[in-house]
């Protein structure tokens, strides 16, 4: 019996000298993956899908990043955050990556400073751990100059727009900013789907 399309899982291709971004069109687009050793940042609304591709990204390698939640439910194998310092969590990632759900809690209880030392801080850990730090920032919720300051501190930065148009939903992704690399020329549309995030196979003007 043939197997069924829709029960496939989505296959991950592997980069040489890159990680996966846990998004196949997106891993294309930007000529592989991100750069080993580099931090993320990943700006949108609480309904854009940021917290989709945050779980998407460290799935890839789970084992190798420490996730800390402190915005949503906690799955198996996430750490719950809420009640550690900024310090406990950018400093308690030896020899892992990590993904931060939200930069924007942190900032909303600590203040700027801490969060802007701790990203600062871990840089050399991702660097030495040959993996990323990815962090999600909820768009206009801050001050535009503390946003001026991670922006300058990551990366890679990339934005999810989301618009309605009619009864229509129009999401797309946009890479504001690739370190060593030339960011795509436009933006690129994607879906959210039961499975996570997908770039569109359809090009539109957005």
């Amino acid at each position: 019996m043939p197997e069924d399309v829709n029960s496939r899982q989505p296959v991950i291709r592997a980069y040489k000298g890159r990680s996966s971004t846990g998004i196949n069109g997106l891993d294309l687009a930007i000529e592989g993956g991100f750069i080993p050793g580099s931090s993320v940042l990943l700006i949108g609304s609480a309904s854009s899908g940021i917290d989709r591709f945050a779980k998407q990204f460290w799935a890839i390698s789970a084992e190798h990043r420490s996730f800390y939640m402190l915005d949503g439910y906690l799955e198996e194998g996430m750490i719950s955050a809420g009640e550690m310092s900024c310090q406990e969590i950018f400093q308690g990632n030896a020899g892992k990556g990590l993904v931060v759900d939200s930069l924007s809690t942190l900032i909303m209880r600590d203040g700027i400073d801490p969060v802007l030392s701790g990203v600062t801080s871990c840089r050399q850990k991702i660097q030495d751990a040959h993996d990323h730090a990815f962090f999600t920032l909820y768009r206009g919720l801050h001050a535009p100059y503390n946003e001026i300051l991670l922006i300058r501190l990551c990366d890679v930065v990339i934005e999810l727009h989301e618009e309605l148009r009619g009864n229509e939903i129009i999401r797309a992704l946009e890479i504001k900013k690739l370190t060593g690399m030339q960011p795509p020329g436009r933006v690129l549309p994607f879906i959210v789907t039961e499975k996570g995030i997908e770039l569109s196979t359809t090009s539109r003007v957005v």
